[in-house]
């Protein structure tokens, strides 16, 4: 038996689909569904009817001006990089009149002014934050503010890199939001892919989700890992079991969290680390 996914589902009611990945050409209109696969069609295609049938399942993009087109396109772009840190905080919200989704913008765009709010649907916003981040308990008592005055309740997931591709983030964080369930609570991706991989029962996606982190894990920082682990990621400890200088230790950390963007010295890092790393071992 061969199940489709979401795309190929809908290439099979719309067979003129374009995914968001194509290169498009032509006039087109977006639509996410619920799951964040983005496909478009071709403008004036559809019936009145068509398209009411379409929204019951798959939100339109907004009409956007070119800086946000940017933004949208760079988020799905392999090959574009931030070469500063960056974090990406990513909301679904729930249904929302105009009027309330005009006012949960500005709200975050008060507090955030110098982040890039990036607008794909009324229920899908992405925050670009670079080198400067807002205090993140600040940031839920702002979702909690908005919850409250708004009657807009958004889920959100963050990730932080040193630097690096935008698009391979995004896509996470599209699979992880079913996970972020509390509104007022900002999620680290790490946590809600930790909680992903012991959910997730099928080995073949499994393992296509970690095989590029495991991809970036020669044995010696595997052994430094496990070493920092076993030491309840005390630096001090580790170092001098694994009789290095403690400066060496946190250069090594500092590295691994450039390539790979986890910081082994964080909680939720190192817990998701911890269990690629047994996972890998045990397949």
């Amino acid at each position: 038996m061969i199940v489709l996914n979401t795309f190929d589902r809908i290439k099979a009611i719309f067979p003129t689909a374009v995914h968001r990945s194509e290169d498009a050409s032509g006039d087109l209109d977006w639509f996410e569904t619920q799951d964040g696969t983005i496909f478009g069609l071709p403008t004036f295609e559809l019936t009145e009817r068509e398209q009411q049938l379409l929204r019951m399942w798959a939100t339109p993009f907004l009409q956007s001006d070119p800086h946000q087109r940017k933004w949208q396109e760079r988020l799905q772009d392999e090959t574009y990089r931030l070469e500063q840190s960056f974090r990406l905080i990513s909301l679904s919200l729930q249904e929302a009149e105009e009027e309330a989704f005009e006012s949960f913008i500005s709200i975050i765009h008060d507090f955030m002014p110098h982040a890039e709010i990036v607008l794909i649907t009324t229920k899908h916003i992405e925050l670009i934050e670079r080198d400067t981040f807002v205090d993140l308990q600040e940031f839920e008592d702002v979702l909690r503010a908005i919850a409250s005055d708004c009657f807009i309740e958004a889920h959100a997931v963050y990730s932080e890199r040193s630097q690096g591709p935008l698009a391979r983030v995004y896509r996470q964080h599209q699979l992880l939001m079913p996970y972020a369930r509390l509104s007022t609570k900002t999620y680290p991706a790490s946590q809600l892919l930790y909680h992903y991989l012991l959910q997730e029962q099928d080995l073949k996606e499994r393992n296509h989700i970690t095989a590029s982190l495991m991809e970036m894990l020669d044995l010696s920082t595997i052994e430094l890992l496990e070493a920092l682990f076993s030491h309840s990621l005390n630096v001090s400890h580790t170092a001098k079991a694994l009789f290095m200088h403690r400066n060496t230790l946190n250069y090594r950390l500092d590295r691994l969290f450039e390539t790979t963007g986890y910081d082994a010295r964080k909680f939720y890092d190192a817990s998701l680390l911890q269990l690629m790393v047994t996972l890998h071992k045990s397949d």
